[in-house]
């Protein structure tokens, strides 16, 4: 009963001590600083059909995301902190979508259900990216829900099914468009594989009507929006980014292996522990629905995404429930293997990653990186202290536990965002950048970009005016017309001087006055 009653709670301070890295960082340039830059300037036209950043519309997402940033705007006003609470509050949703996915899989294995939130929480690339303003952990939870869809809809709800499935695609396309399709249609198509019942066709039918019922739900943006937005950005959001994104992109692109090489990182630690693949050889996958459902999954999102051309790590996040769900599924009556020796293999894993992270700086080909420059032991230390307690709970226990395993998982990345932040703080955060064309703007003094601008500044120092933005050739008329002006730039070298300058990841952002525009050499 205690074990019961640890898994099913315990998971909301694990949540709350990830939620918290939220307070050791800013919005992290360039994804996050543009999100909120495509909110604000919706917020300040009054335009919530057609998003738009610097004063261009913005094709490139749907807006549910940056509806969310303007709703708590509404309620709260314009602040900065709302916005960060709302990757946290997906990533809540996400553990406990999962934990009512396995209670539909395997009814009445209350085990499986308590155990695969924590193996979510403790996975890796999750716990990364769990508490980012970006879209892919809104996403997770949308294909979540249309997976609990598909599921009652198989054991009979079909009106409920039907409604979950459409809700639930049509909040995933206003929250990332058509991509939404790739994680949950072929898991749907091939429910003969994995559900082996009979009479498939209507189940088909019900499922093709909810996803066209979930598009129409989508259409009720995008068509006015495609109104509102003008025939070029009608024609981007109706076929642009449908076909080039996805095949013809030059965005991101990389070669079809290009996230093999990662797994082992994506799935730390679980990956790592004997017990998994002991009991993995156990496994009847040919009589528990459940599990063929997760490898459905859990196969076709890895290679669908690793055939398309453009390749992200974060693309991969609505995937790990499906291995969340079958790890719980091994785990939940898994005895130890190979005595306690191969219970402290996945510590001393922990224990590798520490001392990794203190030779880090002397690491060649990573050396030169300046963020991995300023990497300190005390990091690294922490890591092998967390790994060191693993040890101990565990000859203590004689056994390794997944609430052991998830502490110090989550324990590790929250020491991890504390130390980076703390030694790269300034190359994350533009904020002071940001506040000083602010004061640029109250004092009347112009200035401009130089080069690619991706509204980095706008919200973070609240501008209500377009960035202008110059090529290199026009940085010298611009200067000779506006001779008390200013120009920032992002250039790869740090400039012997400038008027402001500070690191921008692993650039410069450089602000200089108008007499110094032939020294501006951006990226």
């Amino acid at each position: 009963m205690q074990k019961n009653v640890l898994y099913r709670w315990g998971i909301f301070p694990l949540w709350l001590m990830l939620t918290a890295t939220i307070c050791f960082r800013t919005p992290i340039p360039i994804d996050e600083t543009r999100y909120l830059s495509v909110a604000w300037e919706m917020w300040l036209r009054g335009d919530f059909w057609v998003p738009y950043l610097n004063d261009h519309s913005y094709s490139h997402k749907p807006p549910l995301l940056f509806w969310l940033f303007q709703l708590g705007w509404a309620v709260f006003g314009v602040n900065d902190w709302w916005p960060k609470l709302v990757g946290p509050l997906s990533a809540l949703a996400n553990l406990l979508l999962t934990r009512k996915l396995a209670e539909k899989l395997w009814p009445g294995q209350t085990a499986i259900a308590l155990l695969a939130p924590w193996i979510l929480i403790a996975t890796l690339l999750w716990s990364l990216f769990a508490t980012s303003a970006m879209f892919d952990i809104l996403l997770t939870s949308w294909v979540l829900l249309a997976m609990l869809g598909l599921l009652e809809l198989l054991q009979g709800g079909k009106y409920k099914g039907s409604m979950t499935i459409a809700f639930a695609i049509g909040f995933g396309l206003l929250t990332k468009g058509p991509v939404v399709f790739l994680y949950f249609c072929p898991t749907a198509l091939l429910m003969c594989y994995w559900a082996k019942q009979e009479n498939t066709q209507s189940r088909l039918n019900s499922l093709l009507l909810a996803l066209l019922t979930g598009v129409w739900i989508a259409m009720g943006w995008a068509i006015p929006a495609a109104i509102a937005g003008g025939d070029e950005y009608a024609n981007s959001i109706f076929w642009q980014q449908v076909s080039q994104r996805a095949l013809g992109t030059e965005i991101h692109v990389r070669p079809w292996f290009w996230y093999t090489p990662f797994l082992p990182l994506i799935l730390f630690p679980w990956l790592f522990w004997p017990r998994i693949w002991n009991n993995v050889r156990r496994a009847n996958f040919s009589v528990d629905k459940g599990m063929r459902f997760c490898l459905a999954w859990l196969g076709c999102t890895f290679l669908i995404f690793s055939c398309l051309p453009s390749k992200q790590i974060h693309y991969l996040l609505p995937m790990l429930p499906a291995y969340a769900l079958l790890t719980a599924r091994i785990l939940a009556n898994a005895e130890p293997a190979g005595g306690l020796q191969s219970e402290l293999l996945l510590p001393a894993c922990f224990a590798l990653s520490g001392g990794f992270l203190i030779i880090l700086p002397q690491t060649p080909g990573l050396s030169k990186l300046h963020w991995v420059q300023t990497i300190r032991p005390d990091w690294g230390l922490a890591v092998i202290a967390i790994a060191l307690a693993l040890s101990l709970i565990t000859l203590f226990l004689r056994r390794l536990t997944v609430a052991s395993v998830s502490i110090a998982l989550v324990s590790a990345v929250f020491a991890g965002f504390v130390c980076f932040f703390q030694y790269n703080g300034l190359a994350y955060n533009l904020s002071p950048a940001a506040q000083q064309l602010k004061a640029f703007n109250q004092q009347g003094i112009p200035y401009a970009f130089v080069g690619n601008y991706q509204g980095q500044l706008q919200f973070l120092g609240r501008l209500t005016q377009p960035m202008p933005i110059l090529s290199v050739n026009q940085a010298a008329d611009w200067a000779e017309r506006h001779r008390d002006g200013y120009l920032i730039s992002v250039e790869k070298q740090k400039p012997a001087q400038a008027f402001y300058m500070q690191p921008h990841r692993e650039y410069w952002l450089v602000i200089r006055n108008a007499g110094q525009a032939a020294q501006i050499k951006p990226l």
